[in-house]
């Protein structure tokens, strides 16, 4: 749950956020309620929401719907800590203890309830029973609490100790080739000196010398995963058509070895296509990057869902890679903000040997890798969707030649193109221009974050603006856009723009009788030798005519009554 330091770091976001905008899976912000019984409420269901989830904290003194720092920071009343958490203890079935401290800030006094993760289902003595998904609270449904019976309140299933489970179900070779693999790319190459036991303790795949699932799951013999987990397979298949396939490989084995197989099917079934760079150099661009498809499958791995009885399909299709696993997204995660949000694993102890092993390098599990990976090869960015059984990634094949060339050149250059700088570039070569709000929903971050990229890649000479303040837009330069866009769909797009901007101006002019040049630019985002271009064009044309000098010009129809 929130340490102080981390909560004192969100509130110094509240100048310009809301604050339930900063709440999240274990964090929710309540304002003092001066009734007492309304506050003992308040904390009794908050209490149980959080219990029922992974525990959180609820920071008592901050109103939801202010956007400065001041207004929301309240701060409490008169208080008795004893007193609440004696209210929530006796409210809440099971009882419930919380820890409370008070947070002293400038704006007032709050106070932190730390709410530990309990032994679901928890109620309070009302029977209310809610569960914290994402940063909301939802009543706990029939079907939510089936799930939380069978997972004994969504457990790290992996972590689980597998009664009947030994040693003798592990394959002696997966245990050498995890060995290997520690040596090859771990950062703690200790452990692959370790005897068999310390080595399985040291990385959790044992408890008190049981066998977990984490440990069947990696090392396990295809006969000991069918008895102990017969939902675990991982099926590729590649398609000839939409509904028909030539190709399938269902496996069953211990996680290494799909992962190894996995990679042989990539492989034999991998395109690689090659340009010429500039000089002698060449540049291969491969369907399928064997980086990218391991980060999607371990991705898989690690977030799929073992209590449902099903395995995940990776589907190569002639255009694309789809991978389904069971199990819809937690913790708030979804395809909008996958790329920003902080790392929720449904399975934390597997996603931690991936990790300690050397699998991948940090506990996110690289799905800004993935991103930027594709992006360097020329592709579009992956595509998520989910439900609630079910999360698919959709990996595209295609790359994009002279967007992939462009890329390497400037990393030649020496001239850095960060993830965030890729996503923007390449979602221009689809779209004439971004503004504020389509770059912030590409880069899934705030507009005022979008607009720092958007400018530091004007500044790097990379985009032009049209337009100021807050209705400003960004297009590639001329010459940049010409070559990654074709020269004829920029011209063709730039006479079109003009055409809809003259339509425009004769609609305005119809309602409001006169236009300035300022006002133009203000919806058309054209500077001023530009609006005065295109007015002095309808001039030419008889659709309009000046009045007055300088600056406080303005353009009149011709004919008020014309249609």
């Amino acid at each position: 749950m929130p340490t102080k330091e981390e909560i004192r770091s969100f509130l110094k976001q509240l100048d310009g956020r809301y604050a339930d905008e900063l709440e999240n899976e274990t964090l929710e912000f309540k304002r003092w309620e001066s009734n007492l019984k309304q506050l003992h409420k308040l904390l009794r269901e908050e209490a149980v929401c959080l219990a029922n989830a992974r525990g959180g904290t609820i920071v008592l003194g901050v109103q939801d719907k202010s956007r400065t720092r001041k207004a929301a920071i309240q701060g409490v009343g008169e208080h008795d800590i004893p007193g609440l958490r004696r209210a929530i203890y006796d409210g809440t079935d099971p009882h419930l203890l919380v820890d409370i401290e008070e947070l002293v800030e400038p704006e007032g006094t709050l106070l932190l309830v730390h709410v530990p993760k309990g032994l679901p289902p928890h109620t309070t003595t009302d029977g209310v029973s809610r569960i914290r998904v994402g940063s909301e609270c939802k009543p706990l449904t029939g079907r939510m609490l089936a799930q939380l019976l069978a997972s004994g309140g969504q457990r790290d299933f992996t972590a689980e100790i597998i009664s009947g489970a030994s040693s003798d179900g592990l394959d002696p070779n997966d245990i050498m080739a995890l060995r290997r693999f520690i040596e090859q790319n771990s950062e703690n190459k200790r452990l692959a000196n370790m005897k068999d036991s310390e080595l399985m303790a040291a990385l959790a795949l044992t408890a008190d010398g049981k066998l977990t699932l984490a440990g069947v799951l990696l090392l396990g013999k295809e006969s000991a995963l069918s008895r102990i987990i017969p939902q675990h397979e991982v099926s590729f298949t590649r398609y000839s058509s939409q509904t028909r396939y030539d190709q399938r490989k269902d496996m069953r084995g211990s996680l290494l070895s799909v992962l190894k197989e996995t990679e042989g099917l990539i492989s034999i079934n991998n395109r690689f296509k090659t340009v010429q760079e500039k000089g002698f150099r060449q540049l291969e661009l491969p369907d399928l990057s064997w980086e990218v498809s391991r980060e999607a499958i371990l991705n898989a791995m690690t977030h799929r869902d073992y209590f449902v009885r099903q395995g995940i399909q990776i589907g190569l299709h002639r255009d694309r890679l789809e991978i389904v696993s069971p199990g819809g997204f937690i913790g708030g995660v979804t395809p909008e903000n996958i790329l920003r949000h902080p790392p929720v694993h449904r399975n934390e102890l597997l996603a931690r040997i991936f990790q300690t092993i050397g699998m991948v390098n940090r506990v996110g599990l690289g799905v800004d890798r993935m991103y930027e990976e594709l992006l360097r090869l020329g592709k579009d960015l992956p595509r998520y969707s989910a439900d609630e059984s079910h999360v698919q990634l959709t990996i595209p094949l295609e790359s994009h030649t002279e967007f992939a060339l462009f890329v390497a050149e400037e990393q030649r250059q020496d001239r850095e193109l960060l993830l965030d700088d890729l996503i923007l570039l390449r979602r221009l070569v689809h779209v004439s221009s971004l503004d504020r709000w389509s770059a912030a929903s590409a880069l899934q971050m705030t507009e005022e974050e979008a607009v720092e990229r958007l400018v530091r890649l004007r500044e790097a000479r990379y985009l032009v603006v049209r337009g100021r303040g807050r209705t400003a837009t960004y297009d590639l330069r001329r010459d940049l856009a010409d070559r990654l866009r074709g020269r004829g769909r920029v011209d063709a797009e730039i006479l079109l723009d003009k055409e809809g901007i003259k339509l425009r101006i004769l609609s305005l002019l119809r309602e409001r009788k006169k236009l300035s040049n300022s006002e133009i630019q203000r919806f058309s985002s054209l500077n001023r030798s530009q609006v005065y271009r295109i007015v002095k064009g309808m001039e030419a044309e008889g659709k309009i005519h000046f009045q007055g000098r300088g600056r406080s010009a303005y353009i009149e129809l011709v004919d008020p009554d014309q249609k």
